[in-house]
């Protein structure tokens, strides 16, 4: 970046699947890093995630505009823990075309806005339009589309063109950052951290605002942003023992005796709920393992099977974090809850020396703006 660019704010796009909020959170810990490093940013975010949780996660920036716009396809959801990969085969062909309204819109306010660089965070269309439009690109990833698709390739041959056009796109970003936890490591790129947003508030002042004593441990129960019902409150109420802290898709915050649930929108910072935890339970992706790692707590974890990226986040797991984990039906039908004993017994990690990537994200994505 120029002397004379650092004096204006710097355009910047960014392109996010909205494939859970892992990828969001993760994107926005590496725009927070990048405002402070070049302030004043001048942003167009590009996604399918809620305009509330962008407030919420750059709340410190000065100014940015969310756009509305499918990034990608990704895995299309069946629940937090199915996919649907004859549905998502029958997206991607008019996906990959890209000759679709939000393409246009998207493209518009690119010429309008002239960006410095676009970042996308394994977001196929943000590196389709740069590559057109003469835009340097920024490939922010743990996996990429490609190669989660390939592990469906001998089952289904139809996901052989895609694969394809997707290494493609993929392999034509300006720069590629990979962060840890990683699935498939190409030495030609850089490598970071994990990345995770800042804590906000102290333990302390979490538990005063989730009306709580002082002191209190409470098990965090999560499924990474995407809706799901749970089928075992009551076995938890029989743990009068234990306070449970159960995100979802609430419509208020409640309280039920030994449970507080809490809807995603919720107001609290979801860094500073897991740092004052015992621990986080649920569906684990990239998100979850990242901020239980800086939170520096034990993780009760569940992979979806059938899932590629699972088995590279169960060995980051296993190797860096105090951890148990649970199958997808032990946890849906709450026999897990019976080995919570074993779980609260786990040591917290000492509470040092865990940094977050996005710092040195940010770094490398100026040096090519």
């Amino acid at each position: 970046m120029s002397s004379s660019s650092a004096l204006e704010p710097l355009p910047v796009a960014c392109f996010v699947t909205s494939h859970g909020f892992g990828h969001g959170t993760r994107t926005a810990a590496v725009l927070q890093a990048l405002d402070r490093q070049a302030p004043g940013l001048k942003l167009d975010i590009f996604s399918t995630l809620p305009e509330w949780f962008w407030e919420e996660n750059l709340s410190s920036l000065a100014s940015f505009r969310s756009h509305q716009v499918r990034t990608d396809v990704g895995l299309v959801q069946k629940s937090a823990f199915e996919h649907d990969l004859d549905k998502t085969l029958s997206e991607l062909g008019a996906f990959l075309s890209f000759c679709w309204e939000d393409v246009d819109r998207a493209r518009k306010t690119l010429l309008e806005t002239k960006p410095a660089v676009i970042l996308c965070d394994v977001s196929p269309l943000g590196l389709f339009l740069g590559k057109e439009l003469g835009i340097p690109t920024v490939l922010l990833e743990n996996f990429t589309w490609d190669w989660i698709y390939g592990a469906y390739l001998e089952a289904d041959s139809r996901f052989g063109p895609y694969i394809e056009q997707l290494g493609e796109l993929f392999g034509s970003a300006d720069l590629r950052i990979q962060t840890e936890p990683l699935c498939e490591r190409l030495q030609e790129h850089p490598i970071v951290p994990p990345i995770f947003r800042e804590f906000e508030q102290s333990p302390e002042r979490t538990l005063e605002r989730l009306d709580l004593p002082a002191g209190s441990r409470y098990l965090l129960i999560a499924t990474g942003g995407i809706p799901h019902e749970y089928s075992f409150l009551e076995r938890l109420k029989e743990r009068k023992d234990v306070h449970f802290l159960v995100t979802g898709s609430f419509a208020q915050l409640q309280r039920e005796e030994n449970l507080t649930l809490l809807p995603h929108r919720c107001g609290f910072h979801f860094p500073d709920l897991v740092r004052a935890s015992c621990g986080v339970a649920g569906k684990v992706g990239y998100g979850t393992v990242a901020e239980t790692l800086g939170a520096r707590v034990p993780l009760f974890a569940v992979y979806r099977e059938n899932f590629r990226e699972s088995s590279a986040l169960r060995s980051f797991v296993e190797g860096n974090l105090p951890s148990m984990e649970a199958s997808q039906s032990d946890f849906l039908n709450g026999s897990w809850i019976g080995r919570m004993d074993n779980f609260l017994a786990l040591s917290l990690i000492e509470k040092s020396g865990q940094e977050s990537g996005a710092c040195e994200a940010a770094k490398l994505t100026l040096g090519i703006a």
